[in-house]
């Protein structure tokens, strides 16, 4: 089913920096200043602009966030590997390893099925997700050169400056951003994340970038564009439960929840094979009843699935617990 195309989102998004914004780049510099923001080369200009990876895992850590707020333990820590016998400190997160260290049979639809909400929206070890999101380039006319700052050196002990310590950041101020987002395959739960992402994004929730703590990182955005794409002709809202088969169903363990009242789609435009559905004037009122969708899969779900990959991982988990 993986391999199949059925449904895919497509949402332009224009992210607007509220604060500054600081992506590092990782490379040195000859320039004098100790972090400067991530560029490249486009059309044989330098630009400043937001990777896509680090906005992915900005929108993936503010998912997890909400999903233990709605269920404790319902999604995996990523990076706790079980060979590596790393505690993990809180109690309720002790079953919490991540997916991509869990045994759970060697086909793509066991791994599917026993992967936290997370994992299966944004990929893991095991598999790709299903979400992703461009680079963010600036629009024209709206490029930025970045602005100097300085900083000072702060001794955690007594809270005050480490007399030789300072640096110098650059960092992004304004501007307007595009990004393009995609989700393929989505259930009807993976809809709902994306809109709530979107959302909070609206409302300046979700922040980016070097520090946060001190009054960088904060963006806000519009989305302009936001269309949905079926294979076949549909005349409302459907996830991918209601696009497989029975034994595909049971096989991904796909959700099977659907709004009390079917959500109508506008009348499509045919590409090709497509379907194309544009939902762009009004898509956060249209798709509004999708949103209890996230809370029932996770406790439908029930968090991480199948086993950690070490005996000896268990030994220890069973020791903290």
């Amino acid at each position: 089913m993986l391999r199949k195309w059925l449904c895919q989102a497509d949402i332009k998004i224009i992210i607007e920096p509220v604060d500054p914004i600081l992506i590092k780049s990782g490379y040195a510099t000859i320039d004098g200043t100790d972090m400067v923001p991530v560029s490249t080369f486009k059309d044989g200009n330098k630009v400043y602009y937001f990777p896509g990876t680090s906005l992915k895992g900005a929108l993936r850590s503010h998912l997890e966030r909400i999903a233990r707020t709605l269920q404790s333990g319902s999604v995996c820590i990523p990076y706790y590997d079980p060979n590596k016998k790393i505690t993990i400190p809180v109690a309720t997160e002790r079953n919490s390893h991540g997916c991509g260290y869990r045994s759970s049979g060697d086909t793509s639809s066991a791994a599917y099925a026993d992967s936290c909400a997370a994992c299966r929206l944004f990929g893991s070890l095991k598999f790709g997700g299903r979400f992703s999101i461009s680079d963010a380039y600036p629009l024209s006319g709206h490029e930025r050169e970045p602005e100097l700052r300085n900083g000072v050196g702060i001794d955690r002990f007594t809270g005050g400056t480490v007399q030789g310590v300072l640096f110098d950041l650059q960092v992004l101020v304004g501007g307007e951003f595009e990004a393009q987002v995609r989700l393929i395959n989505f259930e009807l739960w993976q809809l709902a994340v994306l809109n709530l992402l979107l959302l909070d994004m609206e409302d300046e929730i979700i922040t980016i970038g070097s520090g946060r703590s001190r009054g960088l990182g904060r963006v806000r955005i519009t989305v302009p564009s936001y269309c949905l794409t079926y294979v076949q002709t549909v005349n409302h809202l459907k996830g991918l439960y209601q696009l497989v088969t029975e034994e595909e169903q049971r096989a991904y363990r796909l959700h099977s929840w659907e709004p009390q009242n079917a959500i109508a789609l506008p009348t499509p435009q045919a590409r090709g094979l497509r379907q194309s559905y544009d939902l762009s004037a009004n898509w956060s009122e249209i798709l509004q009843p999708l949103l209890p969708a996230f809370e029932q899969f996770l406790q439908w779900h029930g968090g991480p699935q199948g086993e950690v990959s070490n005996a000896e991982a268990h030994n220890v988990q069973e020791t903290n617990t």
